[in-house]
């Protein structure tokens, strides 16, 4: 508290006081994850956070770097600096990395032949190079390992665990040609 008298000159005297405070509080800066992962894949290919803490933020990146909430669709450490109403600033960080590697996706034909006969009356094979596969035909497509009794081309859909795909595709032909019979 700061007092100051005056004294006016015939002597009169009176006083003033004022109370100075002190407002240094740092705002505690915080990120509030939306998405509820850091990393982006082929089926998240964005990340929503949100700040918290302050009245004003700024963002080193992201779609809207100017607000409290924010997306970002790359990889990298973004950081926000949260203003409080007394101007004091803090910083909070998040680490959004990046999974999107494609599995590779292998038919291994369990059979030998890619040929229905009359003997062969059934191709027997599996997939390979993921977490899931989806299969456009045969006896189990919904499985790795299928198989498939009528000629034409089948594909599989590989999907990892990170939802990127990739497909493989086996060509299933058919000889049940009957042979002439003759009698000499």
């Amino acid at each position: 508290t700061y007092t100051v008298t005056v004294t006016a000159a015939n002597g009169c005297t009176n006083t003033a006081s004022i109370e100075i405070t002190r407002d240094i509080t740092v705002p505690t800066a915080a990120i509030t994850n939306n998405t509820g992962t850091t990393v982006l894949t082929c089926t998240t290919t964005a990340i929503s956070v949100t700040a918290t803490g302050g009245v004003s933020y700024a963002w080193d990146g992201g779609s809207t770097p100017t607000t409290a909430a924010n997306t970002f669709n790359g990889p990298g450490t973004y950081t926000v600096t949260v203003t409080a109403a007394n101007g004091c600033t803090n910083t909070a960080s998040i680490i959004i990395t990046k999974d999107d590697n494609v599995p590779t996706a292998v038919i291994t034909n369990n059979t030998g032949t890619t040929v229905l006969t009359c003997t062969t009356t059934a191709i027997s094979v599996t997939a390979t190079g993921g977490g899931t596969y989806a299969w456009d035909g045969g006896a189990t497509p919904a499985t790795a390992a299928n198989t498939f009794n009528a000629p034409g081309t089948y594909t599989v859909t590989v999907t990892a665990a990170n939802g990127c795909t990739n497909t493989e595709s086996i060509v299933i032909t058919q000889d049940n040609t009957p042979p002439t019979a003759g009698i000499t």
